[in-house]
């Protein structure tokens, strides 16, 4: 798969199938996810990556971040009342997806804005490497609202949530969303 390709063709997946994918794949990609540029080269990133069982549980703290983005939602899509109806069922199983990764950064002396663009760019990273494993994934920070509920559930201290992914099988085609025309500006050319 080309790389302009891998872009162009990844979309945001909110429902999966139940089979797991290999744990060879989940390594791989989480692997890919490290490659990616961090400030200072710190490299800050931590993954928690939880399968089977135990991600029931977490399915179930995780869906309590839906509450404190209903607001958000209702304002932004006041005129697609069905957006925000998705987006409860999917917070609801996490699309039933089989695989869930917890991304956090670690505490460093640089800025925190610094170690969350850091983990921002492993988790592209692990977007595109799933899209080109033949898996889906969907970035949701709305869990982030809970994050106090989960690191408690994971045993994580002295680390910040930044997002959840949630990783399985497509059992849908997303659309393509159109681009915001305007969005740069260039001078000197």
């Amino acid at each position: 798969m080309d790389l302009y390709e891998a872009i162009k063709g990844r979309r945001s997946v909110r429902k999966f199938k139940s089979d797991p994918p290999p744990k060879k794949t989940i390594e791989k990609i989480l692997e890919m996810a490290t490659w990616a540029p961090s400030g200072m080269n710190l490299q800050n990133w931590y993954f928690v990556v939880i399968a089977g069982d135990r991600k029931d549980a977490l399915v179930e703290i995780t869906s309590k971040g839906y509450d404190h983005i209903e607001p958000v939602l209702k304002d932004v899509f006041a005129d697609n009342p069905m957006v925000v109806e998705f987006t409860r069922k999917f917070f609801k199983r996490l699309g039933g997806a089989p695989v869930l990764v917890f991304a956090y950064y670690e505490p460093t002396k640089e800025r925190p804005e610094t170690s969350i663009q850091t983990v921002a760019a492993a988790i592209e990273n692990l977007l595109l490497a799933a899209h080109a494993e033949g898996l889906g994934a969907c970035w949701t920070t709305g869990p982030v609202h809970v994050a106090r509920e989960i690191n408690e559930a994971l045993g994580i201290r002295d680390k910040t949530l930044v997002a959840v992914i949630p990783i399985g099988y497509p059992d849908q085609s997303s659309p393509v969303p159109k681009r915001k025309p305007n969005r740069v500006m260039y001078e000197g050319f």
